[in-house]
């Protein structure tokens, strides 16, 4: 890091007058000359050490060093500053595992003894301890981490002494995120019985299902939780250091961490809020603002803090904190559709289109559209956010979000339940092993379990768990169950049916059955308001037709349910449609959403089957020639038992003979679930009533065909009504195959139903 590498600056022109003077000695005419100046004190030979590193001549700084610290053993100064190179030359070879390098594990121990030699000669030093905490603090042998702990105290002592105010905040954090390191390791911890551990080998004979059960069954959580005093020492520590240097990031978002940690979301926000006020330029302040509005409710804070917060950050940062491949599939599923199914894929798509896609994904995301914050986009946006505060190793280079905890995190939000057992995991040879294992449960039957390392503050998936998670994030890549909003939204049966409106536009039929019932039945108004929206977005999330209304019902009266009917025209491409209704008091609301891919619109072909009450031909005037022309009441597909069904459709593009369109008509219907009664029977019902086909049954299908002929015209129309007087409730599958008798094309819509 350059910060540690280069402690001392050069003040103004000072080196460069003394070179010149040199310079301009050895080019004067000899003649009595004053005495030779003394030797620079042992401070300027580090200082002009450090000079010539940064101008990227490493090796010649360290042989100034070397020989300043051999004319001088005592010189502090010279031993920090080749300590510190020396620690940046063999930086890039520091393993947790296994150092090949063997001039690299030289540098490294001389490094440790330069350090070290820095901090004994000279102890008052505030920056010579704290170079050496973070050079055991990079290392990946525990004793060493450990060993770290004391020097940051001991560089906070000495900051006291000294009263650096900067060195001081800085021994502050660093001895902070010792005790968190310890906190890390030991918070929820649990009681095993005979020192049982949890298995996850290939010999386990539990059921994955039952996770949290198997681990209550030898392990009892400690109440109080453990790790208090911990996480009060680290507290103080990230306190002491803000109120030192308030200007620091890293201390701010340390501090962040602890609230967030204990969820003292008001205290968060009123911290983070005082240095948003006092350094407006903070997005790390607003993101924290973000993250605790959130959580405490607040949308309207939240959404405006986090979009305060990508206007300040950088365009890199902003779009690692959105990435979108984080609650993707990993890899792409077969005949997986659409651009954003999966992580590779988005990788590969130019920004903007991912632009694109991703204002697609969260429209198409939005519990409610309805209310003016999206619920899920926060939510994801804060559980970044979290995990970044939470999990950020600055010594090791991970961000929180990158990490194993962060990404399943990220991906199914905070824990139900969490408790840390003694024993690694993965080791398998000895019951304590040094190691921690992690154990993460959600009430929908997911669990994952992490290896930790007590002193880094890191965690892993276990190594024997990780094919199960990842069929886990395969079938389920994310989860927004912990979003209150989705335990207060109902679902709304919608039906839409698109017929050709030109060659690049449909007309949709949209119908919907809005469940007035779940959204007024909590309320203690006699008449209760519910706002009802329909709104269509483009393949550009841009919204290109909306209708709201607002109607009361009586809550002692309205058991049943609305059914709503829009017609809109809809353009070429992606289009989604969603239809809402919301009971703003009690924040109950129901929702459908469905995306409309685009549709063939030229050529042989048919609209799809619009399903309502029985079709009617207007008395008087022209014979009908398009949907538009039939009275027909639209329905989602749900009928009262005994009653007509209604059938419609327009057939595109057919070839005439002799002016005439001839056609073939094949329906099938089959029952969709095979529960109870089997068979049934229907008839099929042209617009005067009468039977149309001949009906094969079977024991749970039936097919009806007949043939027709119509005009020669780009556009005929065919309508009809099923008798189910004699059909037995349940859901069914309706398939209409249309053959064009002149040249046998054929074209079919598959549709389903229920009669209930």
């Amino acid at each position: 890091m350059r910060a540690l590498c280069c402690t001392t600056r050069r003040a103004g022109g000072g080196l460069l007058a003394m070179v010149v003077a040199i310079l301009a000695m050895r080019s004067a005419p000899l003649r009595a000359q004053p005495s030779p100046p003394l030797s620079p004190p042992p401070a300027s030979v580090a200082l002009i050490a450090d000079s010539i590193a940064a101008a990227g001549d490493t090796a010649r700084a360290v042989a100034l060093l070397d020989s300043a610290v051999r004319r001088n053993k005592r010189d502090a100064a010279a031993w920090h500053q080749l300590g510190l190179l020396q620690w940046n030359q063999a930086r890039s070879a520091r393993n947790a595992n296994f150092i090949k390098d063997q001039k690299k594990i030289r540098l490294l121990i001389a490094a440790d003894s330069s350090l070290r030699l820095a901090t004994s000669l000279a102890p008052d030093s505030a920056r010579y301890w704290l170079s050496l905490s973070y050079f055991n603090l990079q290392s990946g042998v525990s004793t060493m981490r450990f060993a770290s702990i004391g020097q940051a105290r001991d560089g906070l002592t000495a900051a006291e002494r000294s009263g650096e105010r900067l060195l001081l905040a800085e021994a502050a954090d660093l001895s902070g995120m010792a005790a968190w390191r310890s906190y890390d390791a030991v918070a929820n911890r649990g009681l095993t019985s005979d020192n049982n551990k949890v298995q996850l080998g290939n010999a386990n004979n539990w059921n994955r299902n039952n996770a949290r059960d198997y681990i209550n069954s030898f392990a009892t959580k400690i109440e109080p939780p453990t790790g208090d005093n911990d996480f009060t020492t680290a507290f103080g520590f990230f306190s002491r250091a803000v109120a030192a240097d308030s200007s620091n990031l890293r201390y701010s978002r340390h501090l962040y961490m602890a609230y967030a940690e204990r969820k003292q979301w008001q205290e968060l926000a009123a911290v983070a809020a005082r240095r948003a006020q006092q350094f407006p330029l903070d997005y790390q302040a607003q993101l924290a603002l973000g993250l605790a509005f959130h959580r405490t409710g607040n949308e309207s804070g939240a959404t405006q803090a986090f979009d305060s917060a990508f206007v300040l950050m950088d365009e890199g940062e902003a779009n690692r904190m959105r990435n979108l491949a984080r609650i993707l599939r990993p890899r792409a599923r077969k005949n997986a559709t659409g651009p954003i199914s999966d992580t590779t894929s988005w990788s590969k798509l130019p920004s903007a289109q991912r632009d694109g896609l991703e204002a697609m994904f969260w429209m198409m995301s939005d519990p409610l559209a309805l209310t003016k914050d999206n619920e899920f986009r926060l939510e994801f946006l804060a559980r970044v956010v979290f995990a970044d505060f939470r999990w950020t190793v600055d010594e090791l280079a991970l961000r929180g979000a990158d990490t194993d905890r962060g990404d399943v995190y990220v991906r199914y939000g905070p824990p139900d339940f969490e408790m840390t057992l003694p024993g690694s995991s993965t080791d398998s040879r000895t019951r304590l092993d040094g190691g921690n294992t992690l154990i993460w449960d959600y009430t929908n039957k997911l669990t994952f379990f992490f290896d930790l390392q007590p002193g880094f503050a890191t965690g892993r998936l276990s190594l024997f768990d990780r094919t199960y998670v990842e069929a886990v994030i395969d079938a389920m890549p994310v989860s927004f169950a912990n979003v209150p909003a989705t335990r207060l939204l109902d679902s709304i049966p919608i039906r839409i049916t698109r017929f050709r409106a030109g060659t690049d536009s449909s007309d949709a039929v949209i119908a919907a059955r809005v469940p007035i019932d779940s959204l007024v039945r909590s309320s203690t108004l006699d008449r209760v308001p519910v706002d009802i929206d329909l709104r269509v977005f483009d393949q550009f999330v841009k919204v290109r037709g909306m209708e709201s209304d607002q109607q009361s019902f009586a809550r002692d009266s309205s058991s049943g349910a609305l059914d709503r009917v829009w017609s809109r025209r809809v353009g070429p491409g992606i289009n989604v449609v969603r239809v809402e209704a919301l009971q703003a008091d009690s924040r109950r609301g129901a929702r459908a959403m469905t995306r409309l891919d685009p549709a063939t619109n030229t050529g042989f072909g048919m609209s799809d089957v619009l399903l309502g009450d029985k079709p009617e031909r207007p008395s008087g005037g022209a014979p009908p020639s398009r949907w538009r022309d039939i009275t027909i009441t639209p329905n989602v597909g749900s009928v009262p038992r005994g009653s007509a069904l209604g059938l419609l459709w327009d057939m595109y593009d057919l070839v005439p003979r002799d002016g005439i369109s001839k056609y073939r008509v094949a329906i099938t219907m089959e029952r969709a679930d095979r529960d109870g009664v089997t068979g049934f029977a229907v008839r099929v019902l042209d617009n005067l009533g009468r039977a149309v086909g001949r009906a094969q049954p079977s024991r749970d299908k039936l097919a009806i065909t007949f043939d027709r002929q119509g005009a020669a015209l780009p556009v005929l129309l065919e309508y009809l009504s099923l008798d189910l007087s004699a059909t037995p409730t349940g859901g069914y599958r309706l398939r209409i195959e249309v053959t064009d008798l002149v040249n046998l094309k054929k074209t079919l819509r598959d549709t389903e139903f229920r009669i209930r």
